[in-house]
């Protein structure tokens, strides 16, 4: 057994100590007392930020995700070509993640463009009645507005379509999902196709970029929703791609139908390939 000891350095004033070299004496510790057992009852029912995942239930998925998609955090979610304009793919794709966020919650959805149809949302399992939309002008306003409702901390989720996202706006609404524990999802969206470059990235723990791929149905078209789903971006874990589908099963609204690309393994290739 180790003992607890300090060094007591020789002096005048203390006759009993040896006249060369420190002196050692044993030291004693009082334990730590326990907590109070109202105390532990409120730290078992803490719920790290962390531990709250979204699984995909797909193992490629979900490795990628570092378990799953994180709560109570922010995410982006773009798109190519014409859907980054009407914003399809995204709307679509993100309904099927809300459809399993605390079910017994509301869901924000602000956007400056009308043209959500909310009833068009149950196929993707999302009910139509946990909606609230807000209609704010433009992009700065939506920002704001997303802003203010996760500070509120009553939405499951918050979902805010804005073209421009500079680096501050995201740092301001990631603080604000960790802080009172509601998901923000950014959907990037160029309406009338007045796209501009990012100067900066965003600071969402994960980025997603889709494009639309052919449906079949028992070799027929079409069939359910497909896209070529890409994960640019996963703190704590790595990117991948996948062409995902929307399933008809309200428990596993996506489902993977192909894994693209496992990028952990591409520096392993290059090495052996060198």
């Amino acid at each position: 057994m180790h003992l607890p000891i300090c060094l007591v350095e020789r002096s005048a004033e203390s006759p009993q100590l040896p006249k060369t070299g420190p002196s050692i004496r044993l030291a004693r510790f009082s334990r730590p007392r326990a907590l109070p057992e109202h105390l532990v009852a409120l730290l078992r029912g803490v719920k790290k930020p962390w531990s709250r995942l979204l699984p995909f239930d797909d193992p490629c998925v979900d490795h990628c995700l570092g378990g799953g998609l994180a709560l109570g955090q922010l995410h982006e979610i773009g798109a190519a070509g014409i859907d980054a304009e009407t914003g399809a793919l995204p709307a679509a794709f993100v309904t099927a993640l809300l459809a399993r966020i605390e079910p017994d919650r509301p869901v924000f959805w602000i956007a400056p463009a009308e043209d959500l149809h909310p009833p068009g949302l149950l196929t993707y399992g999302l009910d139509p009645n946990r909606l609230v939309l807000v209609r704010p002008g433009k992009d700065v306003a939506t920002l704001a507005s997303m802003e203010v409702v996760l500070r509120e901390g009553v939405a499951a989720a918050v979902v805010g379509e804005v073209g421009c996202l500079d680096r501050t706006a995201s740092r301001r609404l990631q603080l604000a999902c960790q802080r009172h524990g509601s998901t923000g999802f950014v959907l990037r969206r160029w309406l009338h196709g007045h796209r501009t470059t990012d100067r900066e990235t965003s600071v969402a723990v994960t980025r997603w970029h889709l494009t639309p791929v052919p449906s079949e149905k028992d070799g027929k078209d079409p069939g359910l929703p497909r896209w070529h789903v890409a994960l640019t971006h996963a703190r704590g874990g790595r990117p991948g791609e996948w062409i995902m589908e929307a399933s008809d099963d309200a428990t596993h609204p996506l489902r993977v139908v192909t894994e693209l690309a496992d990028y952990a393994a591409e520096p392993q290739r290059l090495r052996l390939a060198g």
